[in-house]
């Protein structure tokens, strides 16, 4: 067999080696989509910093009374009592959400 001058050989190597980059890029790329957990993470990165954004939007956004008003709410015992206790405030807010949407249905019921 007779051996390949040296610019092809060097011309073969490159082609190897580069093929070798796409190869592990294109494996990064699928094993990037197989991980459920890393994309959830940073979905939910996303949106967290979504919502800071437009509740920082918001709050600067609003006239000076409904400031006034934000920060005596925030200020109050009763917020510093429910940022404390979150279990009890999602309980809260849970069960004034049924009872908006229940007294929604009887409202509709009996018009």
């Amino acid at each position: 067999m007779s051996e390949l001058p040296s610019n092809e050989a060097e011309a073969i190597k490159a082609d190897i080696e580069q093929a070798r980059a796409e190869l592990a890029t294109t494996a990064d790329a699928l094993a990037a989509k197989l991980d459920v957990k890393a994309q959830a993470r940073q979905k939910a990165q996303t949106a967290r910093a979504r919502a800071s954004s437009r509740y920082r939007s918001a709050r600067t956004s609003v006239t000076a009374p409904v400031q006034r008003a934000w920060s005596t709410a925030l200020a109050s015992p009763v917020a510093a009592k429910a940022a404390e206790d979150k279990r009890r405030t999602a309980v809260v807010v849970a069960a004034a959400v049924v009872v908006t949407a229940t007294a929604l249905i009887v409202h509709r019921v009996t018009r």
